[in-house]
Formats: structure tokens, C-alpha cells, sequence
């Protein structure tokens, strides 16, 4: 029995170079990025990839020779590698998955065409290391014995995405790394029995924008809505960040917003919005954040109030109050991986005259439960997707402050909205 219980498990341990083996850790950590449509590393079929040459010079898989391939000295985090190691963004595999994947590369047969003894070898025989520039601009080749070391768990950003649901947060895309972002939300959903289709047979509002990394810790947005067909520029600094080995992330974002439709259908056509972010990821698994943000002129009704002149006259005059808001957003992530999340959102306009808030003087007596959303987003490789359930139809900073463009807070069960973001990167 003791025998037995010895030799069981390397009964069912998959052999030495097993390429099926090898496909299994790809697809499931990988090729949602790296298929069929990736012309330079599918890894779909890995054995196309023997010989050909990353972007470094070094071959992506030189057979019978792990040490010498990108692939797997990326997968392993070795130094001098371009950009940061794989998966990206998440943990690196594990050393059984590493260990199969070296194993398959050291029982590849080497190429035909490789040097004869005495060419490309020491005096010993033994294959030479490549020279400086040849494979991957100088960078070192481990010997061939060196033995796998755990690569350092990669350090998380305190959000999946640089998006809560509507507020920024702190996590930046990264140097040269560019996204593309849909959000989308449903028409109001009633009440039981309207034949509106919980909101999706009515009007939907939707934005599109492109988000670029310039740096580490700033990035530029821009993105349209249909809301007022507004447009919105911003930029995002985060010089503290917790990735970093900061105790906590600080971050300013700063836009402007331009509303384009015709002037009967909106005042303060040019508004502007600051928010100030204080967050921190909690053992890895639960993620807070704190949110100042200030939108100016947030009320864009054509003819918002009026004024009596001296003569009794009524003249229609515009509001140029801002609102201030308090905001909290908060994220619990799920699973092993940490792919899945439960996601709040909440914003508080702080209720002074100074301000313009819960529907101006208009709307005195309104609800002041705040502009909040609940829901549940998934990261799998360079894609977040968010489905959730929000008291707010629009998107962009200025136009979803509560008290705004919307007249937000609504009445606090009465009126809701189901709606959806997803978030692509690429890495240039």
C-alpha cells in the first residue's frame, strides 16, 4: 500500500514535453488574449511559435532550450525581459504549470540547422550563450540547470479597472498601454406590468471613449455620450500608489466637458469637473475608496429660473452653481484568482445653498438619498465587464452628479436603471 500511495501520483502526472499538457495552461490562462487573431504569439498552436523571434531578437521557443526562450523566460519573470511579466495583470503561474512548460521545451528536438559542434560552443562542447544583441539585446541567458524560482506575485492595483462604475479611481492603465470603454444604460424600469421590458424597450444612454497610459500613474480619457452630446477630456494623476509599496493610493482627475447640443436644450454648454481619490486594497481582497469631486455648473436647463427686475419684469436667467460631492466606492473581490467582484458605488451632494443640489430651489423638499449603483464585474485577461443596478441614467462626471443634469437623487425605491460597461486594453 505504501508503494502504491508513492507511485500514484506519478502515474497520472503528465509526461515529460507533454504539448497537450501545455495547451491546457494556455487556454486557461492566456489565449483569451494570445489566439488566432494575435499574428505574433498565438498560443493557440505553441508549436508554430519554435524559432520564430519575439520582438527582442531571442526566439519565442528555441528547442530543447528554455533558458533561451522568451516565452518562457517572460512566464518566468526573468530579468531583462521587455514589459512585465506573464499573465499580465494577474499572478504568475504556478511552478507545476512553469515546470510543464519547461519540460515540453526541453523535449523539443533542436532545430536541423543548428551549428555543429565547434560553432556556437565552448570548449567543453557545451552550447555557447548567445552573444550580446542576439538573443534579446544583451539580455542574460540563464544557465540551462537554473532551477525554477517562484516569480514574485505581482502587486494589485486597489480596482479592477481605472472605472468604478461612474467614478474614477485610483488604478492607472500603465506606460503605453491604451483602453477602449462602452458603458451603456437602459431606459427607466417601471413598474411591474409597463411593457418597457425592464428598461430595455426604452431610450438607452450609452458613452464611448479611449483612455491612454502616458506614464506610470497619468493617463488621458476621452470619451463621448448621448446625453446632451456631451464630450468630456480628462486626465488622471495618481503619484502615490499602493502597487508601489505605499501604504494607500492618492490621485487627482481633472476634466472639462463640452455639450453640444443646440442651446435650447442646454446652458452651461462648457463645464469642468475635480475629484480627489484616497483608496486602499485590504488584504488583497476587499477595496475602498474615498472621493471628493466638485462639478461646476451643473444645472443645464435652457431657462433654469428667474429673476424680477426692478420693474417687476420676469427675465430668465441661468444657474451657475456647482455641485460638491461626497463619494465612496467600494469593491469585494471573489475566488481564488480574484477574477469576479462585487462592486457599490455611492455619491452624497452635500445639501448648502452655495451649492446646486437635490433639484436646486426648484425641487427643495426632494429626495436626498444620493446617486448610488450595486453590482458585479469579471476580469478575465485584458478585459473588465460590470453589469449593475444604478438610480442614475447617465454616464460622464458632470452630467451623473447628483442634483445635476438629472435632477438626481430620485425617490429612493421608485426609479432605477439596469445598465453594463466593458473595458478592452491593449499593450503597445
Amino acid at each position: 500500500m505504501l508503494l502504491a500511495s508513492l507511485l500514484l501520483p506519478l502515474a497520472f502526472a503528465p509526461p515529460e514535453g507533454d504539448l497537450a499538457a501545455v495547451q491546457e495552461i494556455f487556454d486557461e490562462s492566456c489565449t483569451l488574449c494570445h489566439d488566432a487573431s494575435d499574428d505574433m504569439l498565438n498560443l493557440e498552436d505553441p508549436s508554430a511559435l519554435v524559432g520564430r523571434p519575439s520582438t527582442t531578437g531571442m526566439a519565442l521557443i528555441e528547442p530543447g532550450k528554455p533558458n533561451e526562450s522568451y516565452l518562457y523566460l517572460k512566464m518566468v519573470a526573468a530579468e531583462g525581459i521587455e514589459g512585465e511579466s506573464m499573465p499580465m495583470g494577474d499572478d504568475p503561474l504556478p511552478v507545476e504549470q512553469l515546470s510543464v512548460v519547461q519540460s515540453w521545451i526541453a523535449s523539443l528536438p533542436p532545430a536541423e540547422d543548428a551549428p555543429p559542434a565547434g560553432e556556437g560552443t565552448d570548449e567543453a562542447g557545451e552550447a555557447a550563450p548567445a552573444p550580446a544583441g542576439e538573443a534579446g539585446e544583451g539580455m542574460p541567458v540563464p544557465p540551462a540547470d537554473t532551477p525554477i524560482v517562484p516569480p514574485k506575485r505581482k502587486p494589485k492595483q486597489p480596482f479592477f479597472g481605472s472605472h468604478q462604475i461612474n467614478l474614477q479611481t485610483t488604478t492607472t492603465l500603465g506606460k503605453k498601454t491604451i483602453s477602449f470603454r462602452i458603458h451603456h444604460r437602459f431606459g427607466l424600469v417601471g413598474t411591474p406590468g409597463d411593457r418597457n421590458y425592464l428598461g430595455m424597450a426604452n431610450g438607452a444612454v450609452m458613452s464611448m471613449g479611449a483612455e491612454y497610459g502616458i506614464i506610470d500613474g497619468l493617463d488621458v480619457l476621452a470619451r463621448w455620450t448621448t446625453a446632451r452630446l456631451g464630450w468630456e477630456l480628462g486626465l488622471k494623476y495618481v503619484p502615490i500608489r499602493q502597487e508601489e509599496g505605499m501604504p494607500l493610493s492618492f490621485g487627482v482627475y481633472a476634466s472639462g466637458e463640452a455639450l453640444t447640443t443646440t442651446t435650447s436644450s442646454s446652458a452651461n454648454r462648457f463645464t469642468g469637473n475635480f475629484q480627489v481619490m484616497l483608496s486602499r486594497l485590504w488584504f488583497e481582497r476587499w477595496s475602498t475608496q474615498l472621493t471628493v469631486n466638485y462639478s461646476a455648473l451643473t444645472n443645464h436647463a435652457p431657462s433654469v429660473s428667474v429673476d424680477i427686475d426692478d420693474d417687476g419684469v420676469a427675465d430668465a436667467v441661468t444657474d451657475d452653481r456647482g455641485t460638491l460631492n461626497l463619494g465612496l466606492a467600494s469593491t469585494l473581490w471573489l475566488g481564488k484568482k480574484r477574477k469576479h467582484g462585487i462592486d457599490l458605488e455611492y455619491q452624497l451632494p452635500i445639501p448648502s445653498d452655495v451649492f446646486y443640489y437635490n433639484g436646486g430651489n426648484a425641487n427643495p423638499n426632494g429626495s436626498k438619498v444620493g446617486s448610488w449603483a450595486l453590482g458585479w464585474s469579471a476580469r478575465t485577461g485584458l478585459h473588465v465587464f460590470q453589469v449593475f443596478v444604478t438610480n442614475t441614467r447617465n454616464i460622464h462626471t458632470n452630467l451623473v452628479a447628483p442634483g445635476g443634469d438629472t435632477k438626481n437623487p430620485f425617490s429612493p425605491f421608485g426609479e432605477f436603471f439596469f445598465g453594463f460597461n466593458i473595458t478592452r486594453k491593449w499593450k503597445l
